[in-house]
Parts: structure tokens; C-alpha cells; sequence
């Protein structure tokens, strides 16, 4: 999986949470928006996979999670996520500003 530190460091304000240590190569991402929203990325850089969740300050619960395998790369760029699968097509786009929005491409949610 091949991703640019810096653009998810710019795109998120803040270093990812590393998981065990740098090795494992399973690093966490998160942003809070100013209305109350959290969104999650983790991966999972050998395993090519990785998952996004969004959650919101006042549900006990998460809007939405969901896992997505065999990813080739993760780009975050004009405060946008994009996720290429290994067809190197667009699966997912989540825009960060003005607020979170989600655009699924050519996924299928479990």
C-alpha cells in the first residue's frame, strides 16, 4: 500500500497513533470537525487494508464504519481522502471541509 505521510499529516493536523510500534505498520488517524464529528482512519499498510468510521459527539453509537481490503493507495490531497483499490480505480472519497462528506465509488459495504 503506498500512502504519503505528509499529505495525511497536513490532511488530518495531527501525527497518526501508532499501533504496537512502526514495524507492525497498522497506523491511526483522526480529525474532529467543528460540529461535533470524529472521523476515524486506521491501517494497515501489509495487509493493504484499512477502515473509516464517523462518529458524532451526541450518538452513543457510530454513523458508520466499514473495512476495505486489497487498497493500493491512500492520498489526501485539496482536503480530500481518496482510496484506490487494486484496480487502481477510486473506492471511497471522504472530503474534509466544509464538512465530512462521503462518496463511494466503486464499493460494496458488509
Amino acid at each position: 500500500m503506498e500512502y504519503n505521510e505528509y499529505e495525511l499529516l497536513e490532511l488530518f493536523e495531527d501525527e497518526p497513533l501508532v499501533m504496537v510500534d512502526n514495524q507492525t505498520g497498522m497506523f491511526m488517524y483522526s480529525k474532529n470537525d467543528d460540529y461535533g464529528f470524529h472521523l476515524l482512519l486506521m491501517i494497515s499498510v501489509h495487509e493493504s487494508k484499512c477502515s473509516v468510521s464517523l462518529g458524532y459527539e451526541y450518538f452513543k453509537g457510530v454513523i458508520f464504519n466499514f473495512e476495505l481490503e486489497d487498497i493500493t493507495q491512500i492520498k489526501g490531497e485539496n482536503n480530500r481522502l481518496t482510496i484506490l483499490g487494486n484496480d487502481g480505480n477510486t473506492e471511497v472519497e471522504i472530503s474534509f471541509k466544509p464538512h465530512f462528506s462521503l462518496k463511494t465509488v466503486g464499493c460494496s459495504f458488509n
